[in-house]
């Protein structure tokens, strides 16, 4: 399989180091797509992990040229949709990172591209790919009616200092999709939402910095019988963790909803038990085996296309009733 990439951010590193480490003589990268101010950093990123592959400073160029069965977007998000449109409209795969697009306009007029296009579209949520939470998914029904889902993911931004001081990053910018709801809460979003589908209703309530920019957040959704709250921030350090409350018992989550190392089965008059997942592999390298057996055998393996299609629908539709 022969990939390339419009990006150059940290994410952009990690998948090629694991591409490098696990997928070597299986997965080619072909190209990088980097703006001028990085270009020095994606022929570091190349020398290191993709020695075949070449630097672009001209995205149309790299579509041209550089030959590949997938386009990876790992750039800005308020370019997402621009960026796997284009890929799309050049008979490109593409596989786009969180969030798919700013809205759910942008997010259908992706899957009525990539539908009349013949191509796949396909969201860069590791969880939806991973083993463990397949395994997570088969318990829900043993604890019962659920009552309540509770997800958090705390994680002070690296860039926080700099936004204090009035330097725009990205992921403070309005401008530019930023915000810890479009950032950290949505692989909580994600994770609700592919157990337990669209919630009936949802509200947001955030603390906004001084450009109006979320800086933390909590969502409140509501189903038929149970009650979701989930937490994020980009200001603080905290507690990351999630839990799923039934009548017969609960499933904790340690750590990060996305990230899904382990979780321990609780029911009532039971011993708990704790499941890991696979130590010797990288999170991210199960999406990257799916994306590959759907380029080796043409057919939908164990995630199908339908299913992260809905959840990327959803999960569109879920943020535009928070803004609404």
């Amino acid at each position: 399989m022969k990939i390339s990439i419009a990006g150059t951010g940290k994410i952009v590193g990690e998948v090629l180091q694991m591409i490098h480490e696990e997928f070597a003589g299986k997965i080619e990268v072909t190209g990088i797509y980097s703006r001028e101010h990085s270009v020095e950093h994606a022929i570091d990123l190349c020398q290191a992990y993709a020695q075949t592959g070449f630097v672009y400073t001209d995205y149309e160029r790299m579509l041209q040229e550089a030959e590949a069965d997938y386009v990876y977007i790992a750039n800005a998000n308020h370019v997402h949709h621009e960026y796997a449109m284009k890929a799309m409209l050049a008979g490109k795969n593409v596989i786009v990172e969180k969030p798919i697009a700013v809205d759910r306009v942008q997010t259908e007029e992706l899957i009525d591209t990539a539908i009349q296009r013949c191509v796949y579209c396909l969201p860069a949520f590791s969880l939806l790919y991973m083993p463990l939470f397949r395994q997570l998914q088969e318990f829900i029904p043993q604890l019962g009616t659920i009552r309540m889902i509770h997800c958090n993911f705390a994680q002070r931004s690296s860039r926080y200092d700099r936004y204090l001081n009035g330097e725009l990053t990205p992921v403070f910018d309005p401008a530019m999709a930023g915000g810890t709801l479009a950032d950290l809460n949505v692989y909580n979003l994600c994770f609700m939402i592919a157990l337990f589908g669209p919630p009936r209703t949802v509200r947001y309530e955030c603390n906004r910095g001084y450009n109006g920019i979320d800086t933390s957040g909590t969502l409140l959704c509501h189903y038929p019988t149970s009650i979701a709250t989930l937490s994020a921030s980009k200001d603080s350090n905290g507690l990351s963790y999630g839990c799923i409350q039934g009548e017969n018992g609960y499933i904790e989550v340690h750590g990060s909803v996305s990230i899904l190392d382990s979780f321990t089965l609780h029911l009532n008059g039971k011993e708990p038990i704790t499941y890991k997942s696979d130590s010797s592999r990288h999170r991210l390298s199960y999406e990257f085996q799916e994306f590959l057996a759907l380029i080796e055998n043409r057919q939908e393996c164990h995630i199908v296309i339908p299913y992260v299609t809905r959840i990327m629908q959803e999960i569109a539709i879920a943020q535009e009733r928070m803004i609404s």
